[in-house]
């Protein structure tokens, strides 16, 4: 897996390392943008992407589910790391122009099935991230590649404005899920193309789906942090470069191992994903963030 013919050969229509050039989606209404996230703590934009851009990547997820292939791999490609930089005059907004991005990284694939399901009710991040008036230390941007509906798994979420803890700030405890009032919850239904955005204290999970679904959920999550709090997980990455082909492999091996506790993970998949992280992330952290050049944190 860690020959780049390999997988320029699987996904033809994307690329390794093929030097492409890169876009900005423009965002408006961008303070009242962020006045839903310190509102709401999340913001939901339809049409991000083109067509053009997300067909290609929800195929590949496509593609390596049915080839067995653990989905995180599809970010050896060059465009599922472009398709986030697309997103940076709204992340620069709400974490500053010298935000960082976090290792952290997951795609999905949903069946139209009832066993499908995305990830259950969830904090990214349980100390507190937020300003006493809620703005973002962190973010976790969702993108879906296919249309997210209530029968093929859409988000949920609880909003902010709806959840006591964001009163008291205590996120942590066995009981950090659990929604005393179902009536708060919100469905977010959501478009192919468009971005959801919340910060990492938002209670949020994927819904289960259905046999009576149309089609699939695909989509894709990334992490981002502002420069000026300390690092959530390391090594930091600058957001405006590349990572080259090992160093992905590297850091697809740590999200494989990182995220074993929401899903099961097969022992062969363990032991190259130990493998990848082992003699790749050493690159990663030689070329991380100014200033985090350390061990890795183990938040995850």
């Amino acid at each position: 897996m860690d020959h780049r013919e390999y997988w320029r050969g699987l996904c033809p229509r994307l690329h390794v390392e093929g030097n492409l050039d890169r876009a900005e989606h423009r965002f408006e209404r961008l303070d009242e943008l962020l006045g839903d996230l310190r509102v709401e703590g999340y913001v939901h934009v339809p049409d991000v992407l083109p067509p053009e851009v997300v067909g290609p990547l929800g195929d590949c997820i496509q593609l390596l589910h049915t080839a067995g292939i653990p989905l995180p791999f599809a970010f050896v490609y060059d465009e599922f790391w472009l398709v986030w930089q697309r997103l940076s005059h709204f992340i620069s907004t709400a974490l500053g122009g010298d935000y960082l991005a976090l290792p952290d990284f997951w795609a999905w694939c949903v069946l139209p099935m009832d066993q499908g399901a995305g990830w259950g009710p969830h904090r990214d991040r349980v100390q507190p991230t937020l300003e006493p008036d809620n703005s973002p230390h962190s973010l976790t941007v969702w993108l879906p590649f296919t249309d997210a509906v209530p029968l093929n798994g859409c988000m949920y979420v609880l909003p902010a404005h709806l959840d006591d803890r964001f009163r008291t700030r205590v996120f942590d405890g066995d009981d950090n899920h659990r929604v005393p009032d179902p009536q708060a919850i919100r469905a977010v239904p959501a478009t192919a193309g468009s971005m959801l955005a919340w910060n990492q204290n938002l209670l949020h999970w994927g819904g289960r789906a259905s046999r009576l679904a149309a089609g699939p959920r695909i989509s894709a999550a990334y992490e981002f942090q502002r420069a000026d709090r300390p690092a959530f997980n390391q090594p930091l990455l600058d957001p405006h470069r590349l990572p080259t082909f090992t160093e992905r492999l590297g850091l697809i091996g740590k999200q494989v191992l990182q995220y074993r506790h929401m899903y099961p993970l097969a022992p062969d998949v363990e032991a190259i994903a130990v493998d990848l992280r082992d003699r790749f992330m050493p690159e990663v952290f030689a070329t991380a963030a100014p200033g985090y050049h350390g061990e890795e944190s183990g938040s995850r």
